[in-house]
């Protein structure tokens, strides 16, 4: 009987509370990002499946690559591989925010999670197929923690930087120069806040570097 005096009372004072997403709306709203990250996924698969084809030289130029830049970085200091990993982080990122403000860039911010997938892809095949279990190991504590931030923030600034070539053309063709001011400035705080995460990203791979150095060593 409360509930229904409840309801009665707010129908009456005509208080609208918003209804509930349905499943389809969510889909439809970042149908964007689920395609960015399906590509990303794509990339994935084919860089893991590369490793497995490629002839014995390639195979032994990727694998003196791969040995180097972690033979690399666990000599370092726990800066240098802070510095080192949001480096190389943020130049994905970065070129997703240029091509972001290019009207004919939406292509290749479409092709950047596939590269970025390609990569990773590529090294956990590698590291499997070497090292096997010892490998997965290896990879699921220097390489995943790391490389999976850092994914989700390109493939969020690759939707930011998408919206935004369509805005930009969307500006120039009815002249709203004022929009396209504030626009802007909301564009770099997103990636302002995307870089952040970077941040975080690489002080979790410095830590897991560091505290992990001498327990788990493949080269």
């Amino acid at each position: 009987m409360k509930r229904i005096k409840k309801r009665a009372t707010i129908i009456s004072t005509g208080i609208r509370f918003p209804r509930k997403p349905t499943k389809s709306a969510v889909l439809h709203k970042n149908q964007k990002l689920i395609m960015l990250t399906m590509i990303f996924i794509c990339g994935l698969f084919v860089g893991a499946l590369t490793v497995k084809k490629i002839n014995n030289d390639l195979g032994e130029s990727l694998k003196a690559l791969i040995e180097n830049y972690y033979i690399a970085r666990c000599g370092q200091s726990v800066l240098h591989n802070f510095l080192s990993v949001f480096g190389s982080e943020c130049v994905f990122l970065l070129v997703a925010m240029l091509f972001g403000v290019c009207i004919i860039g939406e292509p290749i911010l479409w092709l950047l999670p596939f590269v970025k997938g390609l990569g990773i892809g590529i090294v956990s095949g590698y590291l499997y197929q070497t090292f096997t279990l010892q490998g997965l190991t290896y990879f699921s504590v220097y390489v995943l923690p790391s490389a999976v931030l850092a994914a989700a923030a390109l493939l969020l600034g690759c939707k930011e930087s998408i919206l935004m070539t369509r805005d930009i053309a969307r500006v120039l063709r009815k002249g709203e120069s004022r929009s396209g001011t504030n626009m802007f400035k909301l564009y770099i705080l997103r990636y302002a806040v995307l870089l952040g995460s970077l941040i975080f990203c690489a002080a979790l791979s410095a830590s897991t570097a560091f505290l992990f150095a001498d327990k788990i060593n493949l080269f």
